[in-house]
C-alpha cells in the first residue's frame, strides 16, 4: 500500500481572528511585499507558539505577527501537549545543522525567554522577536506557530486517518520586527493508489503511515529547504560570535 502528504488549504475566510487581530495591524513589522537582503551573525529561534489561531495563506493578510499572544495561544485540547515543544527542538536542529555557529543555544533562548515579562493580551510575535532578540543579541528571531498537531485515527469521522500537523514559521528581523520570510506547513497523511506525484514523495518519507513527531519533523525539514537566499549568516574571517554561552545579562544571577 503506498501512502501520500496531502498538503490541505487552509480556509480563506477566518473573519473573526482578522477582526480580532486587525487593531494591532498598523504596528511597524508586518508582512513584507517585497524581501531585502539579511546578513546576520546570530539567528535564535523561540519557544513554538500553540493555539487554535491559523494564519491566512495569502502572505499579505496574514496578520499572525501584529495578534495579540493571548489570541495566538487560545487552548485546543485536540492539539498534542508536546507539540510545541518537539516543534522547537526540531527546528533548532535543523537550523543548527545548517547554520551552526550563527545559531543561539537553545539553553540562552530558554534563560533569556524567562526574563521576558509579555503581556499575552496586549504584547504580539513582534514584541517577542524584538525583545528576545535584544536579549540574546541576535539580529533574526524565527518566531513559529503551530494550530494542529494530532495522531492518526483519533477524529471520529476518519477513523483511518493519518496523522496531520500544521504550523508556521516566520523570520523576523529583531531591530525593526520587520517580517523577512514566512512559510507555511499544512499535511496529513492519507491512503493513495494513484497521482504518481504524490506517491514519490511518500517513498522518500519510507511508504508507511507516519506518527505526528515524524510527520512533523518531514514537515520542518521542507518548509526550511525553502530558506530564502536573501537571508544568510554574515561571513566574517574572524567567524561568528559564540553562540552557546549565555551573554551578558541572560541567565546569570542577579546582584
Amino acid at each position: 500500500m503506498i501512502f501520500r502528504v496531502v498538503i490541505i488549504p487552509l480556509m480563506i475566510g477566518v473573519v473573526a481572528v482578522a477582526m480580532t487581530c486587525l487593531p494591532a495591524a498598523a504596528e511597524d513589522g508586518g508582512t513584507a511585499a517585497q524581501p531585502e537582503p539579511m546578513v546576520f551573525q546570530r539567528v535564535a529561534v523561540a519557544s513554538f507558539l500553540v493555539g487554535r489561531h491559523k494564519p491566512h495563506m495569502d502572505e499579505s493578510m496574514d496578520l499572525t505577527l501584529s495578534c495579540p499572544i493571548g489570541e495566538i495561544c487560545k487552548d485546543d485540547p485536540t492539539i498534542l501537549p508536546h507539540a510545541g515543544i518537539t516543534l522547537t527542538r526540531l527546528v533548532n536542529e535543523k537550523l543548527r545543522s545548517r547554520f551552526t555557529p550563527w545559531v543561539v543555544g537553545r539553553a540562552q533562548v530558554q534563560a533569556a525567554e524567562m526574563q521576558m515579562a509579555l503581556d499575552q493580551g496586549r504584547d504580539t510575535p513582534i514584541d517577542l522577536a524584538r525583545r528576545l532578540g535584544r536579549l540574546v543579541e541576535a539580529e533574526v528571531v524565527i518566531i513559529g506557530i503551530v494550530w494542529r498537531y494530532r495522531e492518526r485515527g483519533v477524529v471520529a469521522e476518519r477513523p483511518d486517518g493519518g496523522a496531520s500537523v500544521a504550523f508556521a514559521l516566520y523570520a523576523v528581523e529583531a531591530a525593526t520586527g520587520r517580517l523577512l520570510w514566512r512559510e507555511i506547513y499544512d499535511a496529513t497523511q492519507q491512503t493513495v493508489l494513484e497521482d504518481l506525484f504524490q506517491a514519490r514523495k511518500q517513498i522518500r518519507m519510507g511508504l508507511r503511515w507516519l506518527n505526528a513527531d515524524e510527520l512533523a519533523a518531514h514537515g520542518v525539514g521542507e518548509v526550511l529547504r525553502k530558506w530564502p537566499d536573501h537571508l544568510r549568516p554574515v561571513v566574517d574571517p574572524r567567524g561568528p560570535r559564540q553562540t552557546d554561552g549565555a551573554s551578558p545579562g541572560v541567565g546569570a544571577p542577579s546582584q
